[in-house]
């Protein structure tokens, strides 16, 4: 996505936001759109011979543009209060994610629901927010995504026991009789800071942001276990996104996933992996 998009979208920011309900002020999405701008006119000075000058929070600020962009055209007609709700968690905390701590990393949390639900419904599925996460559904087959992003990689067991625990109990409720349930798991913390940049070859990032995805699981999965739930919970995705250096000249938005089944009604699950694939281009 070239600069011109990414403001053309964010020029669109207050008013989405209005029509909610929700205040516009300083915050970290109007932070990224400062960077964007900021990124557009560096481009103009290299572009004519000037030097090239330090930005702060340049990467993060890009990075979290081009979320905001996939975010609002997913929902831009949505005006719902589970929306609400997120957006105003997204919006509020650290603008540099070095100054991110467990304390105060909500903000980022929520935007992973909402940049994992605006993936899917851009991709043209059912999405629904709400409790759990999001709620997607494939023809007649509904699926519950309950959402966590661990701090560290010791944690993320737990993160995925606690979110077991929560589908668990909404899949007994009544009504989600027929529902199905899957932990969505984000490591953008466990593998960074927020700090660090994917640089390879076109051809190349996406087989190198999936191979340190996989690289991740290898190191932990004695630890993390994707199986031993109740119920209907039928998998388990991980998922890794970062910037994009791609031969020095672009910076884009790099995301992979992988899918463990947890052996519990593998006929749901082949209907949530089917589907989900031929949301994401090839």
């Amino acid at each position: 996505m070239g600069f011109d998009l990414a403001l053309e979208t964010l020029t669109k920011l207050d008013g989405f936001l209005n029509s909610l309900g929700l205040p516009v002020k300083k915050d970290r999405w109007h932070e990224a759109g400062l960077m964007v701008r900021r990124a557009k006119e560096q481009r103009e000075h290299i572009d004519h011979g000037r030097q090239l000058q330090p930005i702060e929070n340049y990467l993060p600020g890009l990075f979290e543009a081009l979320e905001i962009h996939k975010i609002i055209r997913a929902f831009s007609n949505d005006r719902s209060q589970a929306l609400r709700e997120k957006l105003s968690r997204a919006l509020c905390g650290p603008i540099s994610p070095l100054d991110e701590q467990p304390k105060n990393s909500e903000a980022r949390n929520a935007m992973f629901e909402l940049s994992l639900a605006a993936d899917w419904k851009n991709g043209g599925a059912d999405v629904k927010l709400g409790e759990p996460d999001i709620h997607v559904s494939f023809g007649d087959t509904k699926f519950l995504v309950e959402c966590k992003r661990p701090f560290y990689a010791h944690s993320v067991r737990a993160n995925i026991e606690n979110a077991a625990h929560q589908l668990e109990t909404t899949l007994t409720a009544p009504g989600q009789e027929d529902s199905f349930g899957v932990i969505a798991v984000s490591l953008n913390r466990v593998f960074s800071a927020g700090n660090r940049v994917c640089c390879a070859p076109e051809a190349e990032g996406r087989t190198t942001i999936t191979n340190a995805l996989l690289e991740l699981v290898e190191q932990n999965k004695s630890a993390w276990k994707f199986t031993r739930f109740r119920g209907r919970i039928v998998a388990v995705t991980l998922h890794l996104a970062a910037p994009w250096e791609v031969d020095k000249r672009a910076l884009v938005y790099l995301s992979t996933c992988k899918f463990f089944p947890t052996g519990r009604c593998e006929d749901a699950f082949r209907t949530f992996y089917n589907n989900v694939i031929k949301l994401y281009p090839s």
